[in-house]
């Protein structure tokens, strides 16, 4: 079997002018903190605010609203936001319910048409369950996370919800999904027990996306489930708060991953009580609903808005770009795609590429396929998993664009590009366009 090599990292740096220990502004009843703040510009046009709820009580239905430079104007409304701009300031407000949990944090996405990088200002973030309003300040620049998606899970293939308009169907996302599983823990079922310390310098590596201790996003699912479940109700995940909250600390402090777990060592048991919250029926459907809702706010809302702005529509290309943003992270992903557009004679990162001087997205992901051959290639272990690439490949010659077709991962990069690569090991599966699956009893390898 392959190692599972994932992304575990939001990319978060030490925010600027600030250490971790952000400030928490009283909202009356509630509080929170800005743990992230910041807009890059050309090409990406993306901002990020992240805050945690450190108040008493959920955040139901939030609202946020921060200023803009003048003339920047406030221009994308993730799934499940709409927002309005008076001057400089925009306002965004919930289409739909959306829960956050004491102590837990939240990442929000918006887009603008400045070019230029900047930092918001006079952010603001009010709530129902708050008496009144308050004024978060403006937190420090690093790190992204994701914006939340709906999700939900739906059946052994992985969680179902299309993530928006600019997602893949609930099925399709199943498939996906089940790929992806392969590739990590050598079947279709998603792995929410799981849990270990691969020695990767990154910690504890978790559950169904691979969520390091020491990269910050393991503390997002802990968090997240802390919201929902006290240690007196069956969290045996809520002890170790302390210990993860120093880790994260010196993770965003000095922006290297941790490899040390003795803070969450010196608590307890941590691999046996994170399979445990899974394994055990009472507290099962909390723990695994966290990790769906991180999992769709780092990897999988963030690929689809890639794959929105990049102008990719079917969800083959979707497939491929989810598997990215699991195992390279989302820096790894957009360094792809900008390397990508540049192969294909895009290199001022026109969006949309698709139609951009005649590029097909055939043409673009056959090349995205190959930089990413590339990029595991160069690394002595990342090699090692090589054929999860080849997969997306052989469907791209198959023409399974919606992923109608039953796909089997019968193919090696040696398949496809030569037999200097080394096989990877996987378990052969074949996946059915509704997201169940099954292991062949023969087969024969071909990129055909």
């Amino acid at each position: 079997m392959a190692p599972a090599l994932v992304a575990c990292s939001l990319d978060a740096g030490a925010p600027e002018g600030e250490t971790a220990e952000q400030r928490a502004d009283d909202l009356s009843a509630c509080s929170y903190t800005i743990t992230t703040n910041t807009y890059v510009g050309s090409p990406d046009y993306w901002g990020t605010i992240t805050f945690k709820n450190t108040g008493a009580s959920a955040m139901t239905s939030p609202q946020i609203a921060f200023n803009v430079p003048s003339g920047v104007t406030c221009d994308y409304d993730e799934p499940g936001w709409t927002h309005t701009q008076s001057g400089v300031t925009c306002t965004y407000s919930r289409t739909s319910s959306l829960s956050i949990g004491v102590n837990a944090s939240y990442t929000f996405y918006y887009s603008t048409n400045s070019s230029a990088s900047f930092t918001a200002t006079g952010i603001q973030i009010s709530d129902p369950s708050c008496d009144a309003g308050g004024t978060g300040g403006s937190g420090g620049t690093g790190g992204s996370g994701g914006t939340g998606g709906s999700g939900g899970t739906g059946g052994t293939g992985g969680s179902g919800g299309s993530g928006g308009s600019s997602g893949m169907s609930a099925t399709q996302k199943k498939v996906a999904e089940a790929l992806t599983s392969i590739w990590e823990n050598d079947t279709p079922v998603i792995d929410y027990a799981y849990s270990e310390n691969i020695d990767d310098g990154r910690g504890y590596t978790n559950g169904r996306a691979g969520f390091c201790t020491g990269t910050g996003d393991a503390i997002m699912v802990i968090e997240c489930y802390s919201g929902l479940r006290s240690a007196a109700n069956g969290n045996l995940m809520a002890k170790y708060m302390p210990g993860l909250t120093v880790i994260n600390d010196r993770y965003l402090s000095t922006g290297e991953d941790q490899a040390g777990t003795a803070e969450l060592d010196a608590i307890g048991n941590w691999t046996g009580d994170w399979a445990a919250s899974y394994n055990n029926t009472t507290t099962r459907a909390d723990f695994k609903s966290c990790q769906d809702q991180i999992s769709d706010q780092l990897y999988y809302t963030p690929a689809m808005n890639e794959a929105a702005k990049w102008g990719l529509t079917t969800a083959l290309s979707k497939a491929a770009l989810y598997d990215v943003f699991i195992n390279h992270g989302e820096s790894g992903a957009k360094k792809l795609i900008k390397d990508t557009n540049t192969a294909l004679g895009n290199s001022s990162q026109v969006a949309p590429a698709i139609g951009y001087n005649g590029i097909t997205e055939d043409a673009w992901l056959k090349k995205f396929l190959e930089k990413r051959r590339n990029t595991l290639a160069a690394d002595s272990t990342w090699i090692d998993a090589i054929d999860r690439v080849a997969a997306y490949e052989k469907q791209r010659r198959r023409a399974n664009w919606d992923l109608s077709v039953a796909v089997k991962n019968d193919v090696r990069a040696r398949d496809c590009w030569g037999s200097s690569y080394p096989a990877s090991g996987y378990t052969v599966r074949t996946i059915n366009p509704d997201g169940t699956w099954s292991t062949p009893s023969s087969y024969t390898y071909s990129c055909n």
